[in-house]
């Protein structure tokens, strides 16, 4: 997984406008940590299907603020284009999926 910054987020975010979730999360954050192996989990599971990006909100504050995060972990779940979903915080793998599955 790609790790998104200021400079590589909007080519990225526009590239996959069909489905895409979109991880907001910092290196320092021990709740981010806990779920970076289930999103790379899901990336590797859904590839193909539906696009998972990893922002770095220290490296991406434009990006971060253009989405109004606020905390870290915040996922954001797009469906052509539009946020459908906003979650923040720890969640599991399933609650993850069962949002992916919904933008299939």
């Amino acid at each position: 997984m790609t790790i998104l910054t200021d400079q590589t987020f909007d080519k990225a975010y526009e590239a996959h406008n069909k489905a895409e979730m979109v991880e907001f999360f910092a290196t320092w954050c021990p709740h981010c940590k806990k779920m970076e192996p289930v999103v790379a989990k899901l990336a590797q599971e859904y590839a193909g299907k539906i696009s998972i990006l990893t922002v770095d909100v220290d490296q991406a504050p434009l990006a971060s603020r253009k989405f109004g995060i606020s905390g870290v972990p915040t996922f954001l779940f797009v469906k052509n284009g539009k946020v459908v979903e906003s979650l923040a915080g720890e969640y599991t793998e399933s609650e993850l999926k069962e949002q992916l599955k919904a933008l299939l």
